[in-house]
């Protein structure tokens, strides 16, 4: 795709200021990125090159950003190559509705075409689609659906405040073939089947080292061999608390039957319930 009135490439490090801007005055002023530096250079600022994961379509008649679009290298924390990593995990992408002009509906789908051209063997994966984006991937034959949203709830909590009108499965067995401990690391030599690819150092560097969250790492052990890992993280209403598994490396194909080990974790925990959003896992 090409154009005459702009430039479409990566966000350059001292544009830091002017990206930020973009963000107040066209996505939204409250934004983390506009609060917290230090969340957006974890997120984005990690590529090398002088360079943030941004791709952003410069006017170059006035030098201003008409059009971004943020992304996440699966590579970005495992040190990974950041040309050829597994997947491409699509972010903030904006073009601003005060530019009129004739490239500029086009200006969307070039930044991300430009995305997709510089990493033509990656998978591109992306979440929270709004009404107007769905339509553009619909178009160009993306696959794209609803996520899974599996849960546990707990079967001795006696208020629900979080979750409404939960279905709860009581009396299930506890397991003595399972075991589900806190781990500080993931094991060296750890290999998942699971796609894309996800290191220990990955694991390490995205959670364990966020600079916001606070992440465990849970090890579903089956006798002492370690058959699945979870990350979660407590979240804390003030009036009552659940445990999100926000993402996960294992045998998935594995029957686990440990809903009685879960009962005993969401209990010690005073958890309302554990959840998780997915994709292809059976259910």
């Amino acid at each position: 795709m090409n154009f005459k009135e702009y430039t479409i490439r990566r966000c350059r490090k001292e544009e830091y200021i002017k990206l930020v801007d973009f963000f107040r005055l066209y996505w939204n002023p409250d934004h983390v990125f506009c609060r917290n530096r230090k969340i957006f250079e974890f997120q984005h600022g990690t590529a090398a090159g002088g360079e943030y994961d941004f791709i952003v379509a410069v006017h170059n008649e006035s030098q201003e950003f008409h059009a971004v679009l943020g992304y996440i290298s699966s590579s970005t924390y495992d040190g990974g190559s950041i040309e050829k990593p597994d997947a491409i995990h699509g972010a903030l992408w904006k073009v601003r509705d005060d530019v009129h002009n004739r490239e500029s509906g086009k200006l969307g789908l070039g930044v991300l075409f430009y995305l997709m051209k510089r990493y033509p063997d990656s998978d591109y994966i992306t979440l929270g689609l709004s009404h107007f984006s769905r339509q553009i991937y619909d178009a160009l034959h993306f696959d794209f659906g609803t996520m899974n949203h599996y849960y546990l709830a707990s079967d001795c909590c006696d208020n629900f405040v979080i979750c409404e009108n939960p279905v709860i499965v009581r009396n299930a067995p506890f397991n003595r073939s399972f075991s589900i401990r806190e781990i500080k690391h993931i094991p060296d030599g750890w290999k998942s089947s699971c796609h894309p690819a996800k290191t220990a150092a990955y694991f390490e560097n995205r959670y364990l080292n966020h600079p916001f969250y606070h992440y465990e790492l849970l090890a579903i052990y089956r006798e002492e061999e370690i058959a699945a890992i979870w990350v979660i993280r407590e979240t804390d209403t003030g009036e009552s608390q659940c445990l999100r598994i926000v993402d996960m490396t294992g045998d998935f194909d594995a029957e686990m039957p440990i809903a009685g080990n879960i009962q005993y974790l969401l209990k010690s925990r005073g958890a309302e319930y554990i959840d998780c959003y997915n994709h292809g896992i059976d259910p």
